[in-house]
């Protein structure tokens, strides 16, 4: 090949070379532009959304009763967190009032996308929504059995003033004020002026783990010797008596106890909480509670017994992971009490009471959707 020839080959070369060079700054470009502007686009929908999480739980708390005030403070919370009212479509109050949600978007200018698109900007666009819930909100029964697996089975005479609810079926005799339902299967000998109701939907357990977090834990030296518990190390259990329980949620309303706990006594009169990672016990002939006061017995892992015998109490048994063993041949339990399983045995008799809502562990604003 003679040099004039090598020379026109190279300078066609080295034309296409810029052509290509071209070109591949041109789609470089472009997805610098789309990798920006996406992630640009990312950030703001993620920050939306966390202002929208903020305003939901400010507003749930206002709820059902305060409507107004609901979404007064759902606003406040969004622009505090950098958005404008005017980002809020759509602010909606759901089951009966107790669940805010809302729908907002928000504009997001582009900033190499532009020269791809036709229009200088898009719209992100996210809903949320929140509801304060309890341990006792989820139950309108005066028993409730979670178990799919067990059935829920009376011994004696037990009458039971509100409704009751098994995710199984219910076994044996009983007189009910109320309404009774099972997913399976009721006994002919249930009695039920409110009625029966096979085949029933089933009905979640609800998690409330939550409240535990919030709750104050008692460590075990203060349980001793501030308020005077005794211990038995072998099987981590706490005894206390009814002014000891009474002195304990005077002073911390909701406590957490890292053990067993057995209750002995004849007088508690206050009103609170007490959660405990295994077993609840709670013995004598008259466990009494003040009529004005109640308590709400949490056992997060384990399982409940009570032996009520004669006594009088107001106040919640609940054991979502566990086994509620309602011992006692009178006395009224006046409240809710929901465990996985259920079993009444000896004639104790359950009555509903709407005032024991009073010693629900914290109310829980929490995140729906």
């Amino acid at each position: 090949m003679n040099v004039f020839k090598f020379a026109k080959v190279f300078s066609q070369e080295q034309g296409s070379v810029s052509i290509i060079a071209a070109i591949s700054m041109a789609v470089l470009m472009a997805f610098s532009a789309i990798v920006i502007d996406l992630g640009r686009i990312a950030l703001e929908k993620q920050a939306l959304q966390n202002a929208l999480d903020a305003a939901c739980l400010a507003g749930a708390k206002e709820l059902p009763d305060n409507i107004s005030t609901a979404r007064q403070m759902a606003v406040i919370y969004f622009e505090q967190n950098g958005f404008l009212e005017g980002d809020i479509q759509q602010i909606e109050f759901l089951n009966s009032n107790k669940q805010i949600r809302i729908s907002a978007g928000h504009p997001v200018e582009y900033t190499f996308a532009k020269i791809f698109q036709s229009g200088d900007n898009t719209t992100v666009s996210v809903t949320a929504a929140a509801q304060a819930s309890s341990v006792f909100d989820p139950f309108n029964y005066t028993l409730f059995s979670g178990s799919e697996m067990d059935l829920l089975q009376f011994k004696g005479e037990n009458i039971i003033n509100g409704n009751v609810h098994s995710n199984n079926s219910i076994k044996n005799a009983a007189t009910v004020t109320g309404v009774v339902t099972a997913v399976n299967t009721i006994d002919a000998k249930v009695y039920a002026s409110g009625g029966k109701i096979e085949g029933s939907s089933y009905v979640f357990m609800p998690d409330f783990s939550d409240v535990i977090n919030l709750a104050t834990t008692i460590d075990q030296s203060t349980l001793i010797n501030v308020f005077g518990a005794s211990y038995k190390d072998g099987s981590n259990e706490y005894t206390m008596s009814d002014g000891q329980i009474n002195n304990l949620l005077t002073m911390y309303p909701t406590v957490l106890i890292n053990g067993n706990l057995a209750v002995n006594g004849s007088g508690i009169n206050t009103t609170g909480s007490i959660i405990t990672t295994g077993d609840m016990v709670f013995n004598g002939s008259n466990v009494n509670m003040n009529a004005s006061s109640s308590v709400c017995f949490y056992s997060a892992n384990g399982n409940i017994t009570f032996n009520g015998g004669n006594g009088n109490v107001n106040g919640i048994l609940y054991a979502p992971s566990g086994t509620i063993r309602l011992n006692g041949s009178s006395g009224v339990f006046y409240g809710c009490v929901v465990g996985d399983l259920v079993t009444c045995n000896g004639g104790i008799n359950l009555s509903y009471n709407a005032q024991v809502g009073q010693s629900v562990p914290l109310t829980i604003t929490r995140l729906v959707e």
